[in-house]
């Protein structure tokens, strides 16, 4: 009940849409119940009486209020479907928003298929519930009672024995809704995992052609989409079962109300008119409860669906800019201090396990290049995610110009730190957007200046479209090594005065790599520079080397102070020697 009291509340905005659209539902509904007792004239009053003009102008009338109520389910329709588009155009809008503020950490856990079922069915299910079957749910109730009351108003006894087997359809219901809303919950459950199972399998589908797993995905698919079925028949059965069962309950209804309705015309005590009408009146207490089944299936996924939604705008961004107290980073020049620094993923316990960096402390003056060394899993890409707040440092500090990272505004920061990841992304657009993706104002000469830096100018001049070529999704189309160079072009735009580069040159050719580093000191003179990699020729133009092992500094010193003692750096210069010599 509270998630459906707070999806109420997106209906806040459309207002006066919701008031329209109730305005003309109850127009509806009192044109529904006019038009049997409309009828009854017909009989009582024109027929039984030879009064033709009686029933010339009832004829007209009920033409007419159906031309009315015509009118009026048109509006309603027009008005319940904006309002349904409105709530979801702002639950989606709120659901990316909040996807883009949460953190690195939030995306280590989460899964995409997930977020992308959460965005696109669960939501769509809210929207069938508010924009259409809460409405429809309201008019059926309004009907129920407004008919019982129009009957019993004009024969009461007819009336109450008619209603005889009503409770029974109404145990029908609660006993559906009962069952049902868990039905629901596993197919929205059962989605998001066939969903993950998609997207994995395209996103990775280079993997899988290149080790021949194209069957075991298909029947890792199939599984999926066996539990899906076999979720939904289930569900199925329960309407399968519910449904006629309501049916036959309406149905006893009617014929109820037929054979008693004759018996007392029979009596005399009840009119042929009335008789009629009951016929009328009688599909008002039928439909609503029939269709109340379909209204329920409507309202428990939209039970089900929200929860879903809601735990994702419910999850707490935990990086962030303390409003009204964040530093201007317009003003940063590149001095950055690491103060007893220690990072720890959240399910980590301090106390049992080692952090992914313990108790780093090391100061960067502005224009330094800083070389950062160390084996797989020793914390290289964790110490630099730490600079653009990816994620928070457990304990110490971290700062820049002296000024702690958590201070600054989160945005001016990040634009100021130039990153070149080690996993390359692009997005499905032309190269020119790319490059420009951090500085979508820069000119076209702004653009090329940093390509040529990038060594990958003349590679675009060269073809048929040049900047305006389309790469396909996630640079499909390019080379590894040509889209790292068009993701360092994107860094480099920017101009940033902190900049990184994580393993940058790693998917190049050594020729293309020597000539980006020769192009990279002109664009690294004032401009703090770190440089994550494992070949030594990326980093023998550095400042200082630093050489982390189990998230701990072990060396710390020029190329020629480390080669001068025995440790990670001189191994791994041994190795690099001896590979290049064979």
């Amino acid at each position: 009940m509270r998630n459906m009291i707070r999806l109420l509340r997106y209906l806040r905005p459309s207002t006066s849409w919701v008031v329209i659209s109730f305005a003309t539902m109850i127009l509806g509904t009192v044109i529904d119940l006019i038009a049997p007792w409309m009828l009854k004239l017909v009989f009582d009053e024109g027929i039984a009486k030879s009064d033709m003009k009686m029933v010339l102008i009832v004829a007209l009338g009920l033409f007419g209020i159906q031309v009315i109520k015509s009118i009026a389910m048109f509006v309603q329709g027009r008005a319940q479907e904006l309002v349904g588009q409105n709530v979801v155009h702002t639950l989606r809008e709120q659901l990316y928003n909040h996807l883009q503020r949460l953190s690195f950490s939030y995306y280590d856990k989460a899964q995409t298929g997930q977020l992308m079922s959460r965005m696109t069915g669960d939501i769509e299910s809210v929207k069938n519930f508010i924009g259409f079957g809460a409405m429809a749910m309201l008019t059926g109730i309004m009907t129920f009672i407004g008919t019982i009351i129009f009957m019993a108003f004009i024969q009461w006894q007819v009336t109450l024995l008619c209603m005889a087997s009503v409770p029974l359809l109404l145990l029908s219901l609660y006993q559906f809704n009962k069952k049902v809303g868990p039905a629901w919950g596993q197919i929205r459950e059962q989605m998001g995992r066939l969903t993950t199972t998609l997207q994995e399998n395209i996103s990775g589908i280079r993997v899988v052609k290149a080790f021949a797993r194209e069957h075991v995905e298909q029947s890792k698919f199939e599984a999926r989409n066996d539990q899906n079925f076999e979720t939904n028949m289930d569900r199925a059965k329960l309407e399968a079962k519910a449904f006629p069962l309501m049916s036959f309950y309406g149905g006893l209804v009617f014929l109820t109300m037929v054979w008693v309705g004759a018996y007392f015309v029979a009596k005399g005590t009840m009119t042929l008119g009335t008789f009629m009408a009951f016929q009328w009146y009688t599909w008002g207490i039928i439909w609503p409860l029939n269709m109340l089944g379909w209204q329920i299936n409507i309202m428990q996924q939209a039970i089900k669906a929200a929860p879903r939604v809601f735990e994702v705008l419910d999850t707490p961004v935990d990086i962030s800019s303390e409003s009204g107290k964040a530093q201007n980073s317009d003003r940063i020049e590149g001095n950055v201090t690491f103060d007893g620094v220690s990072f720890y993923f959240a399910d980590q316990d301090p106390e049992q396990e080692a952090g992914i960096l313990e108790n780093i402390s090391f100061g960067v003056k502005q224009g330094e290049v800083i070389a950062v060394l160390g084996a797989t899993g020793s914390g290289k890409s964790s110490l630099i995610s730490l600079l653009s707040r990816f994620y928070d440092v457990s304990h110490g500090r971290l700062l820049i110009d002296g000024v702690d990272v958590r201070d600054y505004e989160l945005e001016g920061l990040r634009r100021k730190i130039g990153i070149v990841p080690q996993e390359t992304f692009l997005f499905s657009a032309t190269i020119r957007e790319n490059i420009a993706y951090g500085m979508p104002e820069a000119t076209q000469e702004q653009i090329e200046w940093a390509s040529s830096k990038a060594q990958i100018h003349s590679f675009i001049e060269s073809l048929p479209h040049g900047y305006d070529t389309l790469i396909g999704e996630r640079g499909v189309g390019l080379s590894g090594g040509q889209r790292q160079r068009v993701a360092l072009a994107r860094a480099i735009l920017m101009d940033p005065p902190i900049l990184v580069l994580d393993e940058a040159t790693a998917s190049v050719d050594t020729a293309t790599e020597s000539a980006i580093h020769e192009e990279l000191l002109e664009v690294m003179k004032g401009r703090t520079t770190f440089i994550i990699a494992q070949r030594l020729s990326s980093v023998k133009r550095a400042d200082r080397i630093i050489v982390l092992d189990g998230g701990r500094i072990v060396q710390q010193g020029t190329h020629k102070e480390l080669f001068q003692q025995e440790g990670f750096f001189r191994n791994l210069f041994q190795m690099q020697e001896a590979a290049a010599a064979k």
